[in-house]
């Protein structure tokens, strides 16, 4: 398993993956920490992004109960495409997201069994967001978050 560097999630605060530097050049005008879903597993936190243009949202979790293997089982493999993420091995998934035009999500293979997700979610009541556009700008995150992953 190549990565350019394994972090521990469990000691990782998401909100600081997003420098004032990528703040600007994605057009972010909100990062601060949310609440944290069970399901991720003890001890998991969350970032929420909200966009100047409000097309879109997104989120950083950290899941730190279960990794690539439990992600390919909940999911499905046949769900998940892989791409690298500033070197590390990744997965991008996309799923339908209530009230939206749906979400893309993209999962960075961090530490053995701890994932680094970003998440966005398109079109909340804008009509002109798609999930391809959800996928443009996680992948965005997800490149600009998983460069400064690898300095922590």
């Amino acid at each position: 398993m190549n990565r350019p560097k394994a972090v521990d999630l469990k000691t990782l605060d998401p909100c600081t993956l997003i420098t004032p530097e990528t703040k600007t050049a994605l057009g972010l005008n909100i990062v601060e920490p949310g609440n944290p879903l069970p399901e991720y597993g003890e001890g998991s936190k969350r970032c929420n992004e909200t966009y100047v243009d409000h097309k879109y949202i997104a989120n950083i979790h950290t899941l730190v109960n279960g990794g690539v293997d439990r992600l390919k089982r909940t999911t499905g493999e046949a769900n998940l495409t892989s791409l690298q993420v500033a070197g590390y091995p990744a997965y991008l998934t996309k799923r339908d997201s209530p009230g939206s035009a749906g979400a893309c999500e993209i999962y960075i293979d961090a530490h053995d069994g701890q994932l680094l997700l970003i998440s966005a979610v398109a079109g909340l009541g804008d009509k002109s967001a798609t999930v391809d556009g959800a996928c443009e700008r996680a992948k965005a995150l997800a490149d600009a978050a998983g460069a400064v992953l690898a300095t922590k």
